[in-house]
């Protein structure tokens, strides 16, 4: 039995098929190399490739490397941009960061360990100390005193600050106190360029009703009594200031009555008056001034005053007996007179 013929079309439809099978053949992949992607051919006239070339081809090629070169700088810079503004760099965040609002405050924490006790301070090492930060003050306001050069002499002798011994040892004690605490309060004492202290010569008698000025002293040579400067006249008795300023002026007498009165007791009306007086005018003039009544007085007593007078330079001062009884009376020898100008 004869084979029967295949129509024309089927015949094509299996040529055709062939070429598709024998075309996928020669265009499939490697095995190992990735989807989509074919080997390419080598070029006319190479050599054609070795075993080693051609196993290190068949070998699988690592993913990270592939991906590293598949990156697009263009793609990278994009997502650096859309990833800066997230995170802390992101507006949302600051924003939400200001807005935060602190809570409560709270309660106190127990209190820390007691701190190791402090040095002991010696009532000693204070003392020094004391007299440092007295050195370190006197020094700075002999610093901002003006030159005695250029002060008139009257405030130089005030000013001039007494001189002070050195010392040798720090720990020296004078009566009891130590010598670094007297030396820088000594400096701080200005210098007394007026001052006298004088005692009446001889007795001298007043008569009653009368208003008599003491004259005639003496400068005792016994220890304590003083005489600086000048102005002191010891004939009249007057005292001139050297310069002008605040004088304290002292006077004390030692009164006798010369005759005491047996046909009635003293008035009240009889009485002392003891003054000090500016340039002999004890009326018009400021005066320092003690009153003693003879009442109930006995034969020999006592009368003194004292103050603080200001003179002008050239003044003069003297002391006044006012016997304002009726009897005469005799002032002892021995009453003294004495002034110290104070400043200026």
């Amino acid at each position: 039995m004869a084979p029967a013929r295949r129509p024309t079309g089927a015949r094509l439809l299996l040529a055709y098929a062939g070429l598709l099978a024998v075309a996928a053949g020669l265009g499939a992949p490697e095995p190992g190399a990735p989807a989509g992607i074919s080997p390419r051919p080598p070029p006319r006239g190479s050599p054609p490739p070795s075993e080693s070339s051609t196993r290190q081809a068949a070998l699988p090629r690592d993913p990270t490397t592939e991906q590293e070169r598949s990156v697009d700088p263009r793609d990278a810079w994009m997502l650096f941009i859309r990833q800066s503004d997230k995170g802390v760099n992101s507006k949302r965040s600051k924003g939400k960061a200001r807005r935060l609002k602190l809570g409560l405050p709270g309660p106190p924490g127990p209190p820390g360990p007691q701190g190791p006790p402090g040095p002991l301070i010696l009532p000693e090492a204070l003392l020094k100390e004391f007299q440092l930060l007295l050195k370190g003050a006197v020094r700075q306001r002999q610093h901002w005193e003006p030159d005695p050069c250029a002060q008139g002499p009257a405030e130089q002798a005030f000013v001039s600050p007494v001189p002070v011994p050195a010392t040798t040892k720090e720990d020296e004690d004078v009566e009891g106190k130590p010598a670094l605490l007297a030396e820088p309060l000594a400096l701080w004492v200005p210098r007394v360029e007026a001052a006298f202290h004088c005692r009446l010569r001889r007795d001298t008698s007043i008569e009653r009703r009368a208003l008599h000025e003491l004259s005639v002293y003496y400068l005792p040579s016994a220890e304590g009594t003083f005489h600086r400067g000048t102005g002191l006249n010891l004939t009249s008795g007057q005292y001139t200031a050297p310069m002008a300023g605040f004088y304290t002026l002292a006077a004390t007498l030692h009164v006798v009555l010369a005759e005491h009165p047996r046909r009635a007791p003293p008035r009240p009306r009889d009485r002392l008056r003891l003054l000090i007086c500016i340039q002999s005018r004890c009326q018009r003039n400021t005066s320092l001034e003690a009153v003693m009544s003879l009442e109930s007085s006995s034969e020999l007593f006592t009368i003194s005053v004292n103050g603080v007078l200001y003179l002008q330079m050239g003044q003069y001062t003297s002391v006044f007996l006012d016997n304002a009884s009726g009897s005469s009376l005799t002032v002892r020898s021995g009453s003294h007179f004495s002034a110290v100008l104070l400043g200026v």
